[in-house]
């Protein structure tokens, strides 16, 4: 894969560990003080980076960045697109974020998902690792394909909940969250069931096989109902 166009951006690990609310919403891996698990779990966006540069996304298109937790996304996405818009029920640390990376492009709703409407659909939108927090799909992928303009690309990450993944679990003491509902192969079905398309799709830390990653990350379109 070639090197993105648009610069990823990260944000400092000690400032995510100072800004910290306490939010589920935002995951402690990005700041973990390990190097080697924070590394591994910054890769999936950067991943996703790269992959907007292989399918041509809209550099004045808007962009839905669904369920984006902490905002650690946003630097990057605020470059690439006229207009971001940010959804998540709790947008605490999101806001410092973007107040740290002065994003005057980025808008932030803090709201239930399953709840909001926007009358103008999305060129992209990103949903990184929050599909398998849901018990259900059918209502976020539903609100996703409505809002999701024709030609328009969805971004996910997803864990593979593989055997690696399990014993990076372990090794790192890190414990599989309660609300894992669903492994990457159930959610890329399902999506796929519902009339999404893979363009491309990469794993991660390793780009190789499911069963040597943590990460399926995928660029998806839409049929046309």
């Amino acid at each position: 894969m070639n090197p993105p166009s648009t610069p990823f951006v990260p944000v400092d690990p000690a400032f995510l560990r100072r800004i910290a609310s306490g939010s589920t919403d935002t995951p402690s891996l990005y700041h973990h003080p390990n190097p080697i698990l924070r590394t591994a779990f910054w890769t999936r966006l950067r991943a996703i980076n790269a992959l907007m540069d292989r399918v041509g996304v809209k550099a004045d298109g808007r962009c839905l960045d669904f369920g984006g937790g902490g905002g650690v996304f946003l630097p990057t996405l605020s470059g690439r697109f006229r207009e971001v818009v940010c959804i998540d029920r709790d947008a605490r640390d999101a806001r410092r974020v973007v107040a740290e990376h002065r994003l005057a492009n980025v808008r932030l709703d803090e709201t239930d998902i399953l709840t909001t409407s926007y009358p103008q659909p999305f060129d992209a939108v990103v949903a990184a690792d929050v599909l398998e927090h849901f018990p259900d799909l059918a209502p976020p992928v539903e609100r996703i394909a409505a809002w999701l303009a024709p030609g328009g690309h969805l971004f996910t990450s997803l864990p593979t909940e593989s055997g690696l993944y399990a014993l990076a679990r372990q090794a790192f003491g890190v414990t599989k969250p309660a609300d894992h509902y669903h492994t990457a192969a159930e959610v890329e079905a399902f999506l796929e069931n519902r009339g999404f398309r893979p363009r491309h799709r990469t794993h991660r830390p390793l780009p190789g096989p499911r069963f040597t990653a943590m990460f399926s990350i995928t660029a998806w379109t839409r049929e046309a109902p």
